[in-house]
């Protein structure tokens, strides 16, 4: 933990500054020691330079099992982007675009975005919930533009108002109240700082092709011989429900298994998503895909985490792009915009009345 990470902390319950004790320190990092609130009077430890705000006992197998084994794999190498190309679909801004700014990852697994934020020239922080920030800290502890924290999302540890960007990418949908968990994002964001979210989309097919025959049209022209007919575009769009209450019910049945084994049974039974990726893209076998879910992605190791990601955490919530721009309108957020990726959305909190317009909040 390097010491500029005091400044941001404060007290879960009561918000306040914490208090250093028994610091052990290597070089300009605390390695160990202990963060008190002088209100309430809590502890809370710093262990392998990490400040610990989650109950020694707090069940997050799931997680910390899957960053563990997957410590590398979404980290981009020199000469690969992917990570990159998510994070800006995903919040709408180039990593250079955050350079100088204070910005907060929230679940930050193993560092995959924070890494891509910190190449960027950001200043950045990550919390996760579970044991993943020690794989963070293997795979950027280098950096000193890296901050972690282990704590709860929905009992941030930050002083409020204190970010510049904030972001949360395929990580609300785990909490018990993604819309809780978004409005403590928020409250962690200075007053004109922006905010973006990714969460698992609802109705996946629905979204994707309710415009699907009109975009098919502009594309081939007025050409009436080669348009999508006014009866086949209604077929269209009332399969497409029909195949997402199909998915849906069968990945729930799933989940409903999976969610009960040991990591350890799931992690192996995920690795069917290996062959099975082939067998998917036959287009006959895509009806199969509607039964058994799996993830897509052409990398076999990414492939299986992101299967593991769907069938083994204990929550996994979806929502629509409606209901998460509503989350937007209702803490009165300015400049909303709906992202190409869905479901994610971004946003700007509204500067304090009196408050400058021009210059830099960091």
């Amino acid at each position: 933990m390097k010491s500029r990470l005091l400044d941001l902390l404060c007290c879960p319950e009561c918000k306040v500054a914490l208090s250093l004790e028994l610091a052990c320190y290597s070089g300009d990092e605390i390695v160990s020691g202990m963060l008190r609130c002088p209100t309430c009077g809590e502890g809370f430890p710093i262990r392998d330079a990490i400040p610990r705000f989650v109950p020694g006992d707090v069940s997050v197998e799931s997680f910390s099992f899957q960053w563990k084994r997957w410590r590398l794999t979404q980290l981009d190498p020199a000469d690969r982007r992917s990570s990159e190309s998510t994070f800006q679909a995903s919040t709408g801004r180039r990593p250079e675009e955050l350079a100088g700014k204070l910005v907060l990852d929230a679940g930050c697994g193993a560092g995959r975005f924070m890494h891509v934020v910190a190449r960027g020239g950001a200043e950045a922080v990550g919390v996760d919930l579970s044991f993943s920030v020690d794989a963070a800290r293997q795979n950027l502890g280098s950096l000193p533009n890296c901050h972690l924290v282990q704590a709860d999302i929905l009992q941030l540890p930050f002083r409020p108002e204190s970010f510049d960007f904030g972001y949360s990418i395929g990580v609300l949908e785990h909490t018990p109240d993604p819309q809780t968990g978004f409005a403590r994002l928020l409250s962690a964001l200075k007053p004109g700082g922006e905010v973006a979210v990714f969460v698992l989309p609802r109705r996946r097919l629905t979204e994707t092709l309710r415009y699907f025959p009109e975009r098919v049209n502009e594309v081939l022209g007025q050409d009436a011989s080669y348009r999508i007919p006014g009866r086949l575009a209604g077929l269209i769009r009332w399969l497409a429900p029909l195949l997402d209450w199909t998915t849906d019910t069968s990945g729930q049945l799933g989940r409903a298994v999976t969610t009960r084994l040991p990591q350890r049974w799931c992690y192996w039974l995920c690795h069917a998503a290996i062959p099975l990726y082939y067998l998917y893209r036959v287009p006959i076998f895509y009806p199969f895909r509607l039964l058994t879910r799996i993830a897509m992605d052409p990398d076999p190791e990414r492939r299986v985490l992101d299967t593991f990601d769907w069938y083994s955490p204990r929550y996994k919530w979806t929502r629509s792009f409606t209901e998460v721009r509503g989350w937007f309108e209702a803490a009165e957020l300015e400049e909303i915009a709906l992202l190409p990726r869905a479901v994610a959305v971004r946003g700007k909190k509204p500067r304090k009345a009196g408050s400058q317009v021009g210059g830099h909040d960091g």
